[in-house]
Protein backbone atom coordinates (compact mmCIF):
# COMPACT_ATOMS: atom_id res chain seq x y z
CA UNK A 1 0.00 0.00 0.00
CA UNK A 2 2.93 2.63 0.46
CA UNK A 3 5.06 1.80 -2.50
CA UNK A 4 1.41 2.33 -4.37
CA UNK A 5 1.09 6.10 -2.55
CA UNK A 6 4.84 6.98 -2.89
CA UNK A 7 4.57 6.22 -6.82
CA UNK A 8 1.39 8.14 -6.78
CA UNK A 9 3.34 10.96 -5.34
CA UNK A 10 5.98 10.35 -7.58
CA UNK A 11 3.46 10.63 -10.62
CA UNK A 12 1.59 13.96 -9.21
CA UNK A 13 4.99 15.36 -8.55
CA UNK A 14 6.87 16.16 -12.04
CA UNK A 15 8.10 12.11 -12.14
CA UNK A 16 9.69 12.55 -8.63
CA UNK A 17 10.07 13.43 -4.81
CA UNK A 18 12.53 14.25 -2.47
CA UNK A 19 14.40 11.45 -0.64
CA UNK A 20 12.31 13.38 2.37
CA UNK A 21 9.04 12.61 1.37
CA UNK A 22 10.17 8.56 0.38
CA UNK A 23 11.60 8.78 4.18
CA UNK A 24 8.33 10.56 5.43
CA UNK A 25 5.99 7.97 3.40
CA UNK A 26 8.23 4.77 4.43
CA UNK A 27 8.68 5.57 8.06
CA UNK A 28 5.42 8.12 9.44
CA UNK A 29 2.75 7.10 7.03
CA UNK A 30 -0.58 5.13 8.53
CA UNK A 31 0.97 2.41 7.43
CA UNK A 32 4.63 3.20 7.90
CA UNK A 33 7.20 1.51 9.60
CA UNK A 34 6.89 3.22 13.04
CA UNK A 35 3.49 2.55 13.27
CA UNK A 36 4.51 -1.69 13.22
CA UNK A 37 5.12 -3.38 16.69
CA UNK A 38 8.35 -5.36 17.26
CA UNK A 39 10.75 -3.01 15.65
CA UNK A 40 13.51 -2.93 18.79
CA UNK A 41 15.19 -5.62 20.28
CA UNK A 42 16.71 -9.11 19.48
CA UNK A 43 13.58 -10.33 17.38
CA UNK A 44 13.01 -6.44 15.88
CA UNK A 45 14.60 -4.92 13.19
CA UNK A 46 17.52 -3.33 15.30
CA UNK A 47 19.28 -3.33 18.87
CA UNK A 48 19.87 -0.02 20.94
CA UNK A 49 22.15 0.36 23.96
CA UNK A 50 19.35 0.18 26.53
CA UNK A 51 18.64 -3.52 25.17
CA UNK A 52 22.70 -4.21 25.01
CA UNK A 53 23.22 -3.93 28.77
CA UNK A 54 21.36 -2.54 31.59
CA UNK A 55 24.60 -0.77 32.49
CA UNK A 56 23.54 2.34 29.86
CA UNK A 57 20.02 3.06 31.55
CA UNK A 58 21.80 3.14 34.72
CA UNK A 59 24.84 5.45 34.34
CA UNK A 60 22.24 7.33 31.99
CA UNK A 61 19.92 7.47 35.51
CA UNK A 62 22.61 8.41 37.41
CA UNK A 63 23.50 11.23 35.39
CA UNK A 64 20.03 12.39 35.56
CA UNK A 65 19.64 12.08 38.90
CA UNK A 66 22.88 14.35 39.26
CA UNK A 67 21.79 16.72 36.44
CA UNK A 68 18.35 17.29 38.41
CA UNK A 69 20.02 17.46 41.61
CA UNK A 70 22.41 20.36 40.46
CA UNK A 71 20.57 21.94 38.65
CA UNK A 72 16.67 21.70 39.05
CA UNK A 73 15.58 20.10 42.64
CA UNK A 74 11.99 20.47 42.42
CA UNK A 75 8.98 18.91 40.93
CA UNK A 76 9.96 18.70 37.11
CA UNK A 77 8.96 17.08 34.01
CA UNK A 78 11.05 14.01 32.60
CA UNK A 79 10.13 13.46 28.94
CA UNK A 80 12.01 10.44 26.95
CA UNK A 81 11.42 10.60 23.29
CA UNK A 82 11.05 7.58 21.51
CA UNK A 83 11.23 5.12 24.41
CA UNK A 84 10.89 1.98 22.44
CA UNK A 85 10.17 -0.78 24.80
CA UNK A 86 10.73 1.42 27.97
CA UNK A 87 13.77 -0.70 28.79
CA UNK A 88 15.77 2.76 29.67
CA UNK A 89 13.16 4.40 31.68
CA UNK A 90 12.90 1.14 33.75
CA UNK A 91 16.50 1.27 33.89
CA UNK A 92 16.23 4.56 35.17
CA UNK A 93 13.16 4.14 37.55
CA UNK A 94 15.21 1.26 39.18
CA UNK A 95 18.97 2.64 40.14
CA UNK A 96 17.43 5.99 41.45
CA UNK A 97 14.83 4.32 43.76
CA UNK A 98 17.34 5.13 46.00
CA UNK A 99 16.90 9.04 45.44
CA UNK A 100 13.55 9.28 47.05
CA UNK A 101 13.17 13.16 47.04
CA UNK A 102 14.12 12.37 43.13
CA UNK A 103 11.54 10.29 42.42
CA UNK A 104 8.41 11.98 44.14
CA UNK A 105 9.31 15.00 41.78
CA UNK A 106 8.83 13.33 38.65
CA UNK A 107 5.88 13.75 36.32
CA UNK A 108 6.67 11.36 33.54
CA UNK A 109 5.96 12.11 29.88
CA UNK A 110 6.99 10.04 27.09
CA UNK A 111 6.43 10.95 23.54
CA UNK A 112 5.55 8.10 21.36
CA UNK A 113 3.59 7.85 17.98
CA UNK A 114 3.39 3.92 17.90
CA UNK A 115 0.13 2.77 19.77
CA UNK A 116 1.44 -0.94 19.60
CA UNK A 117 4.88 0.17 21.26
CA UNK A 118 2.74 2.30 24.08
CA UNK A 119 1.07 -0.76 24.68
CA UNK A 120 4.01 -2.40 24.79
CA UNK A 121 6.16 0.09 27.09
CA UNK A 122 2.95 0.41 29.90
CA UNK A 123 2.90 -3.11 30.18
CA UNK A 124 6.42 -3.40 30.44
CA UNK A 125 6.94 -0.48 32.82
CA UNK A 126 3.98 -1.91 35.05
CA UNK A 127 5.74 -5.07 35.40
CA UNK A 128 9.11 -3.99 36.15
CA UNK A 129 8.38 -0.95 38.34
CA UNK A 130 6.65 0.06 41.54
CA UNK A 131 4.04 2.33 40.26
CA UNK A 132 3.64 4.43 36.89
CA UNK A 133 0.99 6.44 38.21
CA UNK A 134 3.17 9.45 37.15
CA UNK A 135 3.37 8.25 34.01
CA UNK A 136 1.77 9.96 30.91
CA UNK A 137 1.87 9.43 26.60
CA UNK A 138 1.60 12.24 24.77
CA UNK A 139 2.20 12.46 20.81
CA UNK A 140 4.34 15.56 20.88
CA UNK A 141 6.70 18.13 22.73
CA UNK A 142 3.90 21.04 22.52
CA UNK A 143 1.26 18.99 24.52
CA UNK A 144 3.34 19.14 27.65
CA UNK A 145 2.93 20.28 30.84
CA UNK A 146 4.85 24.18 31.48
CA UNK A 147 7.51 22.57 34.33
CA UNK A 148 11.20 22.29 34.12
CA UNK A 149 12.41 19.56 32.56
CA UNK A 150 14.80 16.91 31.66
CA UNK A 151 14.10 15.82 28.13
CA UNK A 152 16.15 12.52 27.03
CA UNK A 153 16.71 10.70 23.77
CA UNK A 154 18.45 7.74 22.55
CA UNK A 155 19.06 7.40 18.80
CA UNK A 156 15.73 9.41 18.12
CA UNK A 157 16.88 12.37 16.21
CA UNK A 158 18.29 9.99 13.50
CA UNK A 159 15.26 8.34 12.30
CA UNK A 160 13.83 11.91 11.18
CA UNK A 161 13.81 12.30 7.31
CA UNK A 162 16.77 14.23 5.39
CA UNK A 163 17.67 15.74 2.16
CA UNK A 164 20.85 15.02 0.34
CA UNK A 165 22.35 17.52 -1.84
CA UNK A 166 26.05 16.99 -3.83
CA UNK A 167 28.01 19.81 -5.70
CA UNK A 168 28.66 18.10 -8.99
CA UNK A 169 31.00 20.12 -11.45
CA UNK A 170 30.15 23.51 -10.42
CA UNK A 171 26.36 22.98 -9.78
CA UNK A 172 24.25 21.98 -6.45
CA UNK A 173 22.19 18.91 -7.41
CA UNK A 174 19.40 17.28 -4.81
CA UNK A 175 19.12 13.74 -5.00
CA UNK A 176 15.68 13.11 -5.66
CA UNK A 177 13.17 9.69 -6.08
CA UNK A 178 12.05 8.20 -9.26
CA UNK A 179 9.84 4.99 -10.24
CA UNK A 180 10.66 3.15 -13.06
CA UNK A 181 7.56 1.71 -14.70
CA UNK A 182 8.70 -1.02 -16.65
CA UNK A 183 11.51 -2.69 -13.76
CA UNK A 184 9.14 -1.68 -11.40
CA UNK A 185 11.49 -0.11 -8.97
CA UNK A 186 12.39 3.30 -7.18
CA UNK A 187 15.94 4.67 -8.20
CA UNK A 188 17.71 8.05 -7.79
CA UNK A 189 18.00 11.31 -10.21
CA UNK A 190 19.87 14.27 -9.64
CA UNK A 191 17.97 18.15 -9.75
CA UNK A 192 19.64 20.68 -10.33
CA UNK A 193 19.05 23.66 -7.58
CA UNK A 194 17.83 27.12 -8.62
CA UNK A 195 15.84 28.04 -5.78
CA UNK A 196 17.86 31.13 -4.45
CA UNK A 197 18.08 30.52 -0.37
CA UNK A 198 18.52 27.26 -0.98
CA UNK A 199 21.63 27.87 -2.99
CA UNK A 200 22.57 30.63 -0.28
CA UNK A 201 22.56 28.33 1.94
CA UNK A 202 24.71 25.36 0.24
CA UNK A 203 27.22 27.48 -0.34
CA UNK A 204 28.06 28.51 3.37
CA UNK A 205 28.36 24.97 4.17
CA UNK A 206 32.17 24.97 4.78
CA UNK A 207 33.64 23.68 1.38
CA UNK A 208 31.80 20.52 1.55
CA UNK A 209 30.79 18.73 -1.97
CA UNK A 210 28.51 16.08 0.19
CA UNK A 211 25.43 17.28 2.91
CA UNK A 212 22.84 15.76 4.33
CA UNK A 213 20.33 18.60 5.99
CA UNK A 214 17.28 17.37 7.77
CA UNK A 215 14.70 20.57 8.15
CA UNK A 216 12.66 18.03 10.65
CA UNK A 217 15.54 17.30 12.83
CA UNK A 218 16.39 21.15 13.12
CA UNK A 219 12.55 21.98 13.84
CA UNK A 220 12.44 18.96 17.07
CA UNK A 221 15.55 20.47 18.33
CA UNK A 222 14.54 24.40 18.04
CA UNK A 223 11.16 22.60 19.32
CA UNK A 224 13.39 21.10 22.89
CA UNK A 225 15.36 24.90 23.01
CA UNK A 226 12.35 26.46 22.90
CA UNK A 227 11.23 24.49 25.89
CA UNK A 228 14.19 25.02 28.48
CA UNK A 229 14.73 28.79 26.95
CA UNK A 230 11.01 29.16 28.50
CA UNK A 231 10.67 26.64 31.44
CA UNK A 232 14.48 25.77 32.16
CA UNK A 233 16.01 22.18 32.48
CA UNK A 234 18.56 20.04 30.54
CA UNK A 235 18.62 18.41 27.06
CA UNK A 236 20.33 15.27 27.01
CA UNK A 237 21.09 13.32 23.54
CA UNK A 238 22.34 10.53 22.52
CA UNK A 239 22.77 9.06 18.78
CA UNK A 240 25.31 8.27 16.39
CA UNK A 241 26.31 10.87 14.49
CA UNK A 242 29.56 13.64 14.32
CA UNK A 243 30.76 17.33 14.44
CA UNK A 244 32.64 17.36 11.41
CA UNK A 245 30.63 16.41 8.38
CA UNK A 246 31.74 13.38 6.87
CA UNK A 247 31.35 14.41 3.63
CA UNK A 248 29.73 11.41 2.37
CA UNK A 249 25.97 9.91 2.11
CA UNK A 250 25.13 8.37 5.25
CA UNK A 251 21.43 7.35 4.77
CA UNK A 252 20.56 3.53 5.68
CA UNK A 253 18.53 1.35 6.10
CA UNK A 254 17.92 -1.62 8.52
CA UNK A 255 15.64 -4.95 8.71
CA UNK A 256 16.26 -8.34 10.82
CA UNK A 257 19.76 -6.15 11.94
CA UNK A 258 21.28 -6.48 8.14
CA UNK A 259 21.91 -3.19 5.84
CA UNK A 260 19.57 -3.12 3.33
CA UNK A 261 18.31 -1.31 0.23
CA UNK A 262 16.32 1.46 1.06
CA UNK A 263 13.80 1.18 -1.47
CA UNK A 264 13.37 -2.54 -0.51
CA UNK A 265 9.90 -3.16 0.29
CA UNK A 266 8.95 0.25 1.79
CA UNK A 267 7.46 1.00 5.21
CA UNK A 268 8.71 -2.65 6.46
CA UNK A 269 12.27 -1.42 7.51
CA UNK A 270 13.70 1.20 9.20
CA UNK A 271 15.72 4.33 7.80
CA UNK A 272 18.43 6.09 9.65
CA UNK A 273 21.01 8.68 9.14
CA UNK A 274 23.99 10.11 11.13
CA UNK A 275 23.38 13.32 13.30
CA UNK A 276 24.96 16.27 12.94
CA UNK A 277 25.99 17.26 16.68
CA UNK A 278 27.72 20.66 15.31
CA UNK A 279 24.62 21.63 13.78
CA UNK A 280 22.21 21.11 17.04
CA UNK A 281 25.10 22.99 18.87
CA UNK A 282 24.44 26.14 16.95
CA UNK A 283 20.93 25.83 17.27
CA UNK A 284 21.32 25.21 21.46
CA UNK A 285 23.16 28.43 21.09
CA UNK A 286 20.70 30.44 18.75
CA UNK A 287 18.62 29.50 22.15
CA UNK A 288 21.35 31.35 24.27
CA UNK A 289 21.35 28.10 25.56
CA UNK A 290 24.46 26.39 27.05
CA UNK A 291 26.59 23.24 26.01
CA UNK A 292 27.09 21.06 29.09
CA UNK A 293 28.31 18.29 27.30
CA UNK A 294 29.12 17.03 24.10
CA UNK A 295 31.77 14.31 23.97
CA UNK A 296 32.04 10.71 22.42
CA UNK A 297 29.51 7.80 24.10
CA UNK A 298 32.43 5.83 25.45
CA UNK A 299 34.44 9.03 26.85
CA UNK A 300 30.89 9.67 28.75
CA UNK A 301 29.95 6.59 30.42
CA UNK A 302 33.26 6.33 31.57
CA UNK A 303 33.98 9.44 32.65
CA UNK A 304 30.40 8.63 34.36
CA UNK A 305 31.41 5.64 36.12
CA UNK A 306 30.62 2.64 34.25
CA UNK A 307 33.85 0.88 34.81
CA UNK A 308 32.56 0.75 38.54
CA UNK A 309 29.14 0.30 38.25
CA UNK A 310 30.23 -3.10 35.98
CA UNK A 311 32.64 -4.53 38.76
CA UNK A 312 29.17 -4.28 41.54
CA UNK A 313 27.45 -5.78 39.11
CA UNK A 314 29.69 -8.36 38.54
CA UNK A 315 30.27 -9.60 42.04
CA UNK A 316 26.71 -10.72 42.23
CA UNK A 317 26.45 -12.46 39.10
CA UNK A 318 27.21 -16.40 38.03
CA UNK A 319 29.76 -17.33 34.89
CA UNK A 320 27.19 -17.14 32.46
CA UNK A 321 25.70 -13.83 33.63
CA UNK A 322 29.44 -12.10 33.80
CA UNK A 323 29.92 -12.75 30.06
CA UNK A 324 26.57 -11.32 29.46
CA UNK A 325 27.77 -8.07 31.35
CA UNK A 326 31.41 -7.79 30.13
CA UNK A 327 29.85 -8.08 26.39
CA UNK A 328 27.66 -5.67 26.73
CA UNK A 329 29.87 -3.32 28.23
CA UNK A 330 32.62 -3.84 26.10
CA UNK A 331 30.13 -3.14 23.42
CA UNK A 332 29.04 0.24 24.53
CA UNK A 333 32.28 1.52 25.17
CA UNK A 334 34.08 0.21 21.95
CA UNK A 335 36.19 2.80 19.61
CA UNK A 336 35.67 0.90 16.73
CA UNK A 337 32.01 0.83 17.20
CA UNK A 338 28.97 2.07 19.91
CA UNK A 339 31.90 3.97 21.71
CA UNK A 340 32.82 6.61 19.01
CA UNK A 341 29.75 6.50 16.40
CA UNK A 342 27.66 7.64 19.34
CA UNK A 343 27.90 11.39 20.76
CA UNK A 344 26.26 12.38 23.52
CA UNK A 345 25.15 16.62 23.85
CA UNK A 346 23.98 17.79 27.06
CA UNK A 347 22.52 21.39 27.14
CA UNK A 348 21.23 23.55 29.86
CA UNK A 349 19.54 27.23 30.01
Amino acid sequence: MIKERIIKKILDNNQSITIEKYIEFCLYDNHGYYTNNNIVGKSGDFITAPEISQLFGEIIGLSIYSLWKNIINQSFNLIELGPGKGTLLIDILNITKKFPKFQKSLNIKLIEINDDLIKQQKYNLKTNVLHTKNIKWVKDITSLSPNPAIIYANEFLDCLPIRQFHHNNGTWVEKMVNFNKEDEAFFTENKIIQDPATLSFLNKQDHNNILEISEQRDNYFHQICKYLRKFGGVSLIIDYGYYDNPNNFTLQSISNHQRTNIFDNPGTQDITSLVNFKRLIEIAKWHNLNIYTFCSQKEFLLSHGIEKRKNIILKKCNNKQKDIIEKGYERLIDEKNMGSLFKVLIVTR
